[in-house]
């Protein structure tokens, strides 16, 4: 084995990363309500931006979204969990209408859900985060 063939290993992550932007921008690229924007570079707590367009004017109102992948089993009810940071949750809140997008790698589902929701969710669980938000 030469030196040259240690390389570094491109994990399941990156590779997940990846296909949960791409079924997102392949769901928005089949509608005409909104734009892709691209990505955040300096990605804080939101992946992308979305663009309302109506009747085929663009409008400049963005939606930022954050993406997040799992590859783990559905719920029994077919519902499907992931657990966000209160961080994120509090950045992501800050701008209207945000969402959060879950990708199902083994059903290659996506699953939506808005800021909102995700926080009266949390407020509702117990936890013992502040009640007052940014």
């Amino acid at each position: 084995m030469s030196s040259f063939d240690d390389l570094p290993k491109r994990d399941r992550n990156h590779a997940l990363e990846d296909e949960t932007e791409a079924a997102f921008q392949a769901l928005i690229a089949q509608s005409s309500d909104f734009v892709f924007q691209g990505g955040d570079r300096k990605d804080y707590g939101t992946d992308c931006q979305i663009e309302v367009v109506v009747d085929g004017h663009a409008t400049n109102v963005r939606v930022h979204v954050q993406l997040k992948g799992t590859e783990r089993a559905l719920n029994a009810d077919g519902s499907l969990s992931i657990s966000v940071d209160q961080s994120n949750l509090n950045y992501l809140i800050a701008q209207p209408y945000s969402f959060y997008v879950a990708y199902h790698a083994p059903t290659k589902s996506l699953r939506i859900s808005f800021v909102e929701a995700v926080l009266r969710h949390y407020e509702h669980s117990g936890k013992n985060w502040p009640s007052s938000r940014p």
